[in-house]
């Protein structure tokens, strides 16, 4: 059958033209290549402040200088039924099979662009006008007493919707604003806001005391200009890239640390890799090979196998390690697995273990069609509340100490070949 987005070993620009439609760019002459700036640099960019930080906060990345990347976008060679990053056209290829770039062409494209993707995409006027979007909109609801929607705030304010929409978020994130009714379209200013504040002068200080100033958005997105991690991990396979070990190099090179998530289906490229990453993560898909095959759908033999092959690598590599759970309810992720789960992270020994929640987001959105299943797909979606629990009963069960959780992220990270009191934040590339 023929492909429409390869021809002749080139990936065509049919197949760029649909990821125009996204937040991603295709970079490199090849265009096997990508950046896309995440949802956490973003909301970072609104405030600056640490509270804006993606779960990865944990090691001391900072979401905003975080370059988010893959060398091997459409490559993959299993089909997982988590897996939202195949936003628009799904996997290409199992295998690589164009011409592959040169690392130090794709590290100086991947700057250009998330460079320009600050610059001109999400602008610094975007984030001071939100601040002041902020204020007036504390100010009108501190003068109108009345419970207050989007609607009637962009009306009362002559404010577009979407500008509304994003300071609204932000205040009611930090509950500054309270919901008054089940839908959760109406809302009032929090009590201790309403009896306390009285003139726009406090507001302001409010905001710039529990949320953000002016100085500090301008501060934050300067820096963001200059990216000093680079998370290898935006989608498909990265070790099919063939010169990954340049990719690495070049990013040390610029000082800039550096993760890579693999599914772990390419041992010996594991061990034949001579710049490791400053922390490689490997996904533990299932407890057993059965629901593996369920669960990753694999396009290679042996995949089970292969992936046991890459965690036996783990102690051997100079490179901090992270074994991650990415979790599915009602599938790979109950209270009869965590003995299992125990198992196999004890004979691994990696310096951390991390569960993590699917995300039901993009193509994720299919899992009931990939599983051919008749569940709603909240069956599948394990709430922060359920992970805490199976984390919990892990911690006991394996008495690994459970050492950080994110409750935005739905991420649980615990200390297995690492002291719990040692900081686990990476201090060079």
């Amino acid at each position: 059958m023929t492909n429409p987005y390869i021809t002749d070993n080139k990936i065509t620009n049919k197949f760029v033209e649909n990821y125009s439609k996204t937040t991603y760019r295709i970079i490199g002459k090849n265009k096997h290549t990508s950046i896309k700036p995440c949802h956490w640099l973003e909301q970072k960019l609104m405030t600056g402040r640490d509270n804006r930080n993606c779960y990865k906060g944990v090691f001391g990345v900072q979401s905003h200088r975080c370059l988010q990347n893959t060398p091997s976008m459409p490559f993959c060679n299993q089909q997982c039924v988590f897996c939202w990053r195949d936003i628009e056209l799904g996997n290409l290829s199992s295998e690589f099979s164009v011409e592959p770039d040169e690392p130090n062409d794709l590290v100086n494209e991947m700057i250009r662009h998330h460079q320009d993707i600050i610059k001109n995409h999400l602008p610094l006027r975007r984030y001071l006008e939100n601040y002041d979007i902020m204020v007036d909109l504390l100010n009108f609801m501190l003068e109108n007493r009345e419970n207050q929607s989007i609607n009637t705030l962009s009306k009362g304010l002559h404010v577009s919707k979407n500008k509304i929409e994003r300071a609204f978020n932000l205040l009611k994130n930090q509950e500054f604003l309270i919901p008054t009714d089940n839908s959760l379209k109406f809302f009032k200013l929090d009590d201790e806001i309403s009896c306390c504040i009285d003139s726009r002068d406090e507001i302001v200080k409010l905001i710039n005391l529990s949320l953000t100033t002016p100085d500090e958005i301008m501060q934050t997105h300067s820096e963001a200009m200059n990216p000093n991690h680079a998370a290898i991990s935006l989608d498909g396979e990265p070790f099919l890239y063939p010169k990954l070990d340049g990719l690495v190099s070049e990013f040390r090179n610029r000082d800039m640390t550096s993760f890579i998530v693999t599914n772990g289906t390419l041992p010996k490229r594991i061990e034949s890799l001579n710049s490791l990453p400053s922390q490689l993560y490997i996904t533990l898909p299932a407890p057993n090979e059965t629901l593996y095959k369920k669960i990753c759908r694999p396009m290679i033999k042996k995949g089970w196998s292969k992936i046991s092959d890459s965690l036996d690598l783990v102690e051997s590599l100079s490179c901090r390690t992270v074994v991650r759970l990415t979790a599915v309810k009602n599938l790979n992720l109950s209270d009869k697995f965590m003995e299992d789960y125990v198992k196999i992270v004890e004979k691994v020994n990696p310096n951390f273990f991390e569960i993590k929640g699917f995300t039901l987001q993009a193509r994720a959105l299919n899992i009931q069609e990939r599983l051919k299943s008749d569940k709603p797909i909240q069956y599948y979606f394990p709430t922060y509340e359920e992970l805490e629990s199976l984390a919990l009963k892990f911690e006991e069960i394996g008495n690994f100490p459970l050492i950080y959780k994110n409750k935005a992220s739905r991420d649980f990270l615990f200390a297995i070949n690492w002291e719990k009191k040692k900081d686990p934040v990476i201090t060079k590339p």
